[in-house]
């Protein structure tokens, strides 16, 4: 590694930041991208940009796809739409951030009571004749 790439303390910092490698996803023509195409757009290898895609994928910020004996497609995650997106399974009070689920559960038990009132109203002669029989 040559010093060109250290600050001031020694360390070394990329030549390349994450942001560098995001922006260049978007430029990319199509809605995915492969460690070669971006290869072409950045002065770093191929192997160099896989790592680094692996790492932004756990970061949330890109995802993956292998669509081929080794041929895998990358694109720009919208992280702010996965942080905001609900968890559908903890029920409808937690989609809308209200307490929806309790109303949909009363309004449950509001149409269960008058369906059985109408049954006793509609059936309730006929069923105690038959159970007199």
């Amino acid at each position: 590694m040559s010093d060109t790439n250290r600050d001031a303390g020694g360390k070394y910092t990329p030549a390349v930041t994450d942001e560098d490698i995001l922006a260049a996803m978007t430029r990319i023509s199509g809605p995915v991208a492969t460690a070669a195409e971006l290869a072409d757009v950045l002065p770093i290898g191929r192997r160099a940009i896989r790592e680094r895609l692996v790492d932004l994928e756990e970061e949330g910020y890109v995802a993956r796809k292998k669509v081929g004996g080794r041929a895998v497609v990358w694109w720009v995650t919208d992280t702010e739409e996965v942080d905001e997106t609900p968890d559908f399974r903890a029920g409808f009070g937690a989609v809308t951030g209200t307490d929806l689920a309790d109303a949909v559960e009363e309004a449950r038990e509001e149409l269960d009571r008058d369906l059985r009132a109408r049954e006793r109203r509609l059936f309730g002669d006929d069923r105690d004749r038959n159970a007199d029989a």
